[in-house]
């Protein structure tokens, strides 16, 4: 199992990879599979294998108590603990990438929050510009994307709204997940998503 790392501006990204039985065929100079080496592989993986510290744009996890993980080809959210594990079972030649993001907690509700991005998206939390939170008087948070499609957040509990560019838009909220539908981008090629809990 090949697996790799990354940091977006708010959000890191395993992508996890099996790639047994493949390789380079020097003689005919193409991708070979050998069938007999090509086997379904199991890994673990947990928010601890992403250098947080790293790069330009560091991202400070100090005490953040729990990360929110969607593994996008399976379409699933697991929360798990900084050095808690989850297993990924992958068959030959297929990968699976994981959005992995820090979980806030607002300051006098106990609503817990974590962007994950636009899912139609290989690498859904780099769509994802700017994250702003306030507390007070009224919970909410403003994400500014990139792009257009589907965009879900963790949230503990269910958003009294949503909108979209300043305007209400209809959301889901299922498996703590809130779904929205984020249209073609203005002129600037960014919207914005308030999110009001």
């Amino acid at each position: 199992m090949l697996k790799i790392w990354n940091l977006n501006k708010f959000t890191g990204v395993i992508g996890a990879f099996n790639c047994q039985g493949g390789g380079w065929c020097r003689e005919t100079r193409r991708n070979k599979c050998a069938s007999r080496f090509s086997n379904p592989v199991t890994t673990k993986t947990n928010p601890k294998d992403i250098e947080w510290s790293s790069g330009k744009n560091p991202i400070s996890i100090e005490g953040v108590q729990a990360f929110a993980m969607y593994l996008s080809q399976s379409k699933k959210l697991v929360l798990s603990k900084p050095h808690e594990n989850i297993e990924i079972a992958l068959e030959p030649f297929n990968f699976e990438l994981v959005t992995v993001s820090p979980v806030t907690t607002f300051a006098g509700k106990p609503v817990q929050f974590a962007p994950i991005g636009l899912v139609n998206m290989l690498n859904t939390g780099g769509a994802i510009q700017s994250l702003i939170y306030t507390h007070d008087p009224d919970s909410s948070v403003q994400i500014c994307i990139k792009g257009s499609g589907e965009m879900r957040v963790f949230a503990s509990e269910k958003p009294r709204a949503c909108k979209i560019d300043g305007r209400d838009v209809a959301f889901e909220y299922e498996d703590s997940m809130v779904v929205t539908q984020v249209p073609c981008s203005p002129p600037s090629g960014l919207s914005t998503a308030d999110y009001f809990f």
